[in-house]
């Protein structure tokens, strides 16, 4: 019996420092490298804009809806909508002050709140400004002035 509680022992000691071993060595990988797979394409800013989604539901059914941005960026926007859209659902986001609208993707659905579902959507292609907010940080001087 003092064999076997010795063996278990033994083993429960291998398993620990066989963790300790693989937390302590195992991520040698260069920290640019880490970073470099954290990063997003641009920066989160929470911004309320009010916004026009529209887009066709189901039943095809032509839906326009007044709303708001919660979270915004170059890439896309976190809006609230009451209406029902699936993910990878494409829609038109208009932003009234600016008078431009740009076709969008929902991407994912998040919790709803007093009968609004926070939807993620991307632009299908990016438009820094669409919000008029700030420029993005990563967009530079030389970047912009390319472009024009």
């Amino acid at each position: 019996m003092w064999e076997c509680i010795a063996y278990l022992q033994r083993h429960a000691i291998l398993r620990v420092l066989r963790k300790i071993w693989y937390v302590v060595f195992m991520p040698l990988v260069p920290l640019d490298e880490i970073a470099a797979r954290n990063r997003r394409r641009s920066k989160r800013v929470q911004h309320k804009t009010p916004v026009i989604a529209r887009f066709r539901d189901a039943n095809k059914q032509s839906i326009t809806e007044k709303t708001h941005t919660m979270i915004v960026s170059d890439h896309g926007a976190l809006i609230l909508l009451a209406a029902t859209v699936e993910t990878q659902q494409v829609i038109r986001l208009e932003n009234p002050s600016l008078g431009e609208e740009l076709l969008c993707r929902v991407v994912s659905l998040g919790p709803t709140l007093m009968g609004k579902t926070q939807v993620a959507v991307e632009f299908i292609v990016p438009k820094p400004g669409f919000w008029s907010t700030a420029p993005s940080p990563k967009t530079s001087e030389s970047d912009r002035t390319r472009k024009k």
